[in-house]
Protein backbone atom coordinates (compact mmCIF):
# COMPACT_ATOMS: atom_id res chain seq x y z
CA UNK A 1 0.00 0.00 0.00
CA UNK A 2 1.30 3.45 -0.90
CA UNK A 3 1.26 6.18 1.70
CA UNK A 4 0.03 9.65 0.76
CA UNK A 5 0.09 12.93 2.63
CA UNK A 6 -1.20 16.36 1.70
CA UNK A 7 0.24 19.59 3.08
CA UNK A 8 -0.93 23.11 2.31
CA UNK A 9 1.64 25.86 2.07
CA UNK A 10 0.98 29.59 1.90
CA UNK A 11 3.94 30.79 -0.13
CA UNK A 12 6.87 29.71 -2.26
CA UNK A 13 9.20 30.17 0.70
CA UNK A 14 7.45 27.30 2.49
CA UNK A 15 7.89 24.67 -0.24
CA UNK A 16 10.85 22.85 1.32
CA UNK A 17 9.25 22.91 4.76
CA UNK A 18 6.02 21.56 3.23
CA UNK A 19 7.84 18.70 1.51
CA UNK A 20 9.54 17.72 4.78
CA UNK A 21 6.22 17.95 6.64
CA UNK A 22 4.56 15.70 4.04
CA UNK A 23 7.35 13.15 4.42
CA UNK A 24 7.09 13.34 8.22
CA UNK A 25 3.36 12.58 7.99
CA UNK A 26 4.11 9.26 6.29
CA UNK A 27 7.02 8.65 8.69
CA UNK A 28 9.61 8.65 5.93
CA UNK A 29 13.17 8.30 7.18
CA UNK A 30 16.13 9.45 5.14
CA UNK A 31 18.98 7.06 4.38
CA UNK A 32 22.46 8.50 4.04
CA UNK A 33 23.57 5.46 2.02
CA UNK A 34 21.58 6.53 -1.04
CA UNK A 35 23.83 7.15 -4.05
CA UNK A 36 21.32 7.87 -6.83
CA UNK A 37 17.92 9.55 -6.84
CA UNK A 38 15.47 9.72 -9.73
CA UNK A 39 12.82 12.45 -9.75
CA UNK A 40 9.92 12.06 -12.19
CA UNK A 41 7.96 15.31 -12.50
CA UNK A 42 4.81 15.54 -14.59
CA UNK A 43 5.77 17.23 -17.86
CA UNK A 44 2.95 15.92 -20.02
CA UNK A 45 3.00 18.88 -22.41
CA UNK A 46 4.56 22.31 -22.90
CA UNK A 47 2.11 23.98 -20.52
CA UNK A 48 3.57 26.14 -17.80
CA UNK A 49 3.10 24.99 -14.18
CA UNK A 50 0.46 27.71 -13.58
CA UNK A 51 -2.02 25.57 -15.54
CA UNK A 52 -1.74 22.84 -12.91
CA UNK A 53 -0.86 20.37 -15.67
CA UNK A 54 2.91 20.23 -15.09
CA UNK A 55 5.16 20.15 -12.04
CA UNK A 56 6.43 23.51 -10.85
CA UNK A 57 10.23 23.57 -11.22
CA UNK A 58 10.43 25.52 -7.94
CA UNK A 59 9.02 22.44 -6.19
CA UNK A 60 11.65 20.23 -7.82
CA UNK A 61 14.40 22.72 -6.86
CA UNK A 62 13.35 22.61 -3.19
CA UNK A 63 13.13 18.82 -3.34
CA UNK A 64 16.69 18.65 -4.70
CA UNK A 65 17.88 20.97 -1.91
CA UNK A 66 16.18 18.82 0.72
CA UNK A 67 17.60 15.58 -0.69
CA UNK A 68 21.11 17.03 -0.69
CA UNK A 69 20.69 18.28 2.89
CA UNK A 70 19.30 15.01 4.22
CA UNK A 71 21.20 12.43 2.17
CA UNK A 72 24.44 13.93 0.87
CA UNK A 73 25.54 17.03 -1.02
CA UNK A 74 27.11 14.63 -3.53
CA UNK A 75 24.13 12.36 -4.22
CA UNK A 76 23.54 11.85 -7.96
CA UNK A 77 20.14 13.19 -8.96
CA UNK A 78 18.42 12.66 -12.31
CA UNK A 79 15.19 14.26 -13.46
CA UNK A 80 13.49 11.90 -15.89
CA UNK A 81 10.65 12.18 -18.37
CA UNK A 82 9.73 10.56 -21.66
CA UNK A 83 8.38 11.75 -24.98
CA UNK A 84 4.61 11.79 -25.41
CA UNK A 85 2.56 11.70 -28.60
CA UNK A 86 2.41 15.51 -28.75
CA UNK A 87 5.44 16.45 -26.63
CA UNK A 88 9.17 16.01 -27.19
CA UNK A 89 10.89 15.74 -23.84
CA UNK A 90 14.00 17.81 -24.65
CA UNK A 91 11.80 20.76 -25.66
CA UNK A 92 9.66 20.42 -22.55
CA UNK A 93 12.79 20.45 -20.38
CA UNK A 94 13.88 23.68 -22.07
CA UNK A 95 10.49 25.44 -22.23
CA UNK A 96 9.44 24.58 -18.68
CA UNK A 97 12.66 25.70 -16.99
CA UNK A 98 14.23 22.33 -16.26
CA UNK A 99 17.41 22.93 -18.29
CA UNK A 100 18.23 25.97 -16.14
CA UNK A 101 17.32 24.03 -12.99
CA UNK A 102 19.60 21.14 -14.01
CA UNK A 103 22.48 23.51 -14.62
CA UNK A 104 21.99 25.38 -11.35
CA UNK A 105 21.71 22.24 -9.19
CA UNK A 106 24.09 20.02 -11.17
CA UNK A 107 21.51 17.33 -11.87
CA UNK A 108 21.08 15.20 -14.97
CA UNK A 109 18.08 15.45 -17.32
CA UNK A 110 17.16 12.11 -18.85
CA UNK A 111 14.76 11.43 -21.71
CA UNK A 112 13.68 7.87 -21.02
CA UNK A 113 12.50 7.52 -24.63
CA UNK A 114 16.12 7.81 -25.76
CA UNK A 115 17.67 5.48 -23.16
CA UNK A 116 18.31 1.79 -23.67
CA UNK A 117 16.76 -0.60 -21.21
CA UNK A 118 17.43 -4.06 -19.89
CA UNK A 119 14.50 -6.18 -18.74
CA UNK A 120 14.88 -7.53 -15.22
CA UNK A 121 12.71 -9.97 -13.35
CA UNK A 122 11.15 -8.56 -10.20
Amino acid sequence: MSLVSLVKIKSETEIKKGIQEALDLIQYSWSTSIENVVIKPNLCYYWDYTTGQTTDPRFIARLIELIREKVSPNVNISIVESDASAMICKYAFRMLGYEKLAEKYNVKLVNLSKESCNPVQV
